[in-house]
């Protein structure tokens, strides 16, 4: 039976400066220096989330605030950075700023679960934990997924406290029951844990907690659902539809299922080995893990830069570790395997700065171009280009864009784009042609925005630039040129011109 002690604040003051302090010291003048003295999340996507807070802010839910539209996979994280646009200089820093206490509160409650053991050993195998599931790369990617993880932390903590305790002993907190109602609501993935453990709670007689939490979940995400609906914009966010790999029903949700298995299949033994230890000991925790591991194996994904499989994969790790602790097995030096286990997710810690790098010489750059050119842009790549060119932004992939989110999935043709660009007077188009391999007939490219560095998360070394029509080509061109030469020759991204 697990017994958590109290941490001294001497202690708890050394691991908070070891385990987040020194690391994110260490990362962010990395950072800084590769971005040209700029801070700039690994990914665009974080920028999408400011976007649309700042237009929540200002009484619209959409990437432009002349019309709706449902960009963010998150229900809660945009409104929870809405209120802070209103301190415009500092607003592109408050991603950060809670990405960094939800790691120290992380570091917290994963040392609150091991406080059973020596200082040493709880600060090496929190931090094996951390590098081996990417939580310091997670923090400078600006998005949701830092608290994702503290909160799959946080639910677990009385469950880890629970093993080995007769049943009428069980008791569920308070924060672990808003924990477990807040995680589907930061990202809906997140139902693969909340459920399982809801129906956990409910085995332990516990009836009107799991009730509670349940219904406050569903009146939450059905009521964001309605709102959507309300708005001509489905039932989901767009972002989900658009990157949604289960779109052609049971094939493409087997062959999601496939892909996972090749990725982590490895997990099927040590998860077996949980599931059948506990169903003698505790059965209600054994269909958790079963349950959790086939929901998110069927509907989770993983990747894009080591963030959408962290969730599920603490989960399981905080409950093996804990078990063996208990069982009085060597968890030393085995712990020391995690990493090479989840090879895909550490090193992406390392790839962070040049990551930024990326975003900052092609993203921002596409956001200065349309800044100069003060003309309305397609694009599909959203996020800086929203955020900072203070233009209208048409989001061709449909993201930030109903209308061309429904095309895309709907027509076969390439005229839409046409349609949908003169209908929003839209003349310009920066787009990867990877992407896009048919354009309209009518399009003049005009330059590209070339990456002259390693690619990390840019998802094309290449941003085509085009324009409609030989005046907008002009202005195009002009625009380009004197842009090129307030670069003095930047040696990460080149601007040349073609027409």
């Amino acid at each position: 039976m697990t017994q958590y002690h109290s941490v001294g604040y001497k202690e708890l003051l050394i691991i908070i400066t070891l385990l987040v302090l020194f690391p994110i010291a260490l990362i962010l003048p990395l950072i800084i220096n590769e971005t040209g003295g700029f801070f700039t999340y690994s990914l665009d996507d974080p920028y999408i989330h400011l976007a649309l807070a700042k237009n929540i802010w200002l009484g619209n839910y959409g990437i432009n605030l002349s019309e709706p539209s449902a960009p963010s996979s998150s229900i809660l994280w945009p409104f929870l950075l809405a209120p802070f646009s209103f301190f415009s200089v500092f607003f592109e820093f408050v991603p950060l700023i809670i990405n960094v206490c939800c790691l120290g509160l992380l570091v917290f409650a994963i040392d609150k679960a091991f406080s059973d053991l020596k200082l040493t050993s709880r600060l090496t195998l929190i931090a094996v934990i951390l590098i081996s599931l990417n939580a310091y790369g997670l923090v400078f990617t600006g998005m949701e997924h830092s608290l994702q993880i503290l909160l799959v932390a946080v639910i677990l903590l009385p469950i880890l406290e629970n093993i080995g305790k007769v049943k009428s002993t069980y008791s569920t907190p308070g924060y672990a029951i808003c924990a477990l109602i807040l995680l589907p609501l930061i990202r809906y993935e997140g139902l693969a844990i909340s459920l399982p453990v809801l129906f956990y709670i409910y085995s332990k007689g516990e009836v009107g907690k799991a009730v509670f939490a349940l219904s406050v979940i569903t009146i939450v995400m059905a009521g964001f659902s309605i709102f959507l609906d309300s708005l001509n914009l489905g039932w989901l966010p767009s972002s989900i539809v658009a990157k949604s790999s289960h779109s052609d029903g049971l094939h493409s949700t087997i062959e999601n299922l496939i892909q996972n298995i090749l990725k982590y299949g490895f997990l099927f033994l040590p998860i077996s080995i949980l599931v059948v230890y506990f169903w003698n000991k505790d059965k209600s925790l054994s269909l958790v893990l079963l349950t959790s591991t086939v929901l998110h194996f069927l509907l989770g994904k993983y990747g894009w830069f080591g963030r959408y499989e962290n969730y599920y994969l603490l989960f399981i790790i905080l409950i093996c570790l804990r078990l063996i602790i208990n069982l009085d097995l060597r968890v030393f030096p085995a712990i020391f395997c995690l990493p090479l286990m989840f090879f895909s997710l550490s090193p992406q810690i390392l790839r962070t700065p040049l990551a930024s790098s990326n975003i900052q010489n092609q993203q921002a750059q596409m956001a200065n171009i349309a800044k100069m050119l003060a003309e309305p842009v397609a694009v599909n790549d959203l996020g800086l280009m929203a955020l900072k060119s203070g233009q209208y932004v048409l989001d061709l992939w449909g993201l930030g864009s109903i209308d061309a989110l429904r095309y895309r999935k709907t027509r076969s043709d390439i005229d839409w784009m046409n349609e949908l660009m003169e209908a929003k007077h839209v003349k310009y188009a920066f787009i990867y042609d990877t992407w896009f391999p048919f354009k309209p007939n009518n399009w003049i490219k005009v330059g590209e925005l070339k990456l002259l560095q390693k690619r990390i998360t840019a998802v094309d070394d290449t941003v085509a630039l085009y324009a409609i029509g030989a005046p907008s080509a002009e202005k195009l061109l002009i625009v380009l040129k004197e842009f090129s030469k307030q670069q003095n020759s930047s040696t990460h991204f080149s601007i040349q011109t073609k027409y």
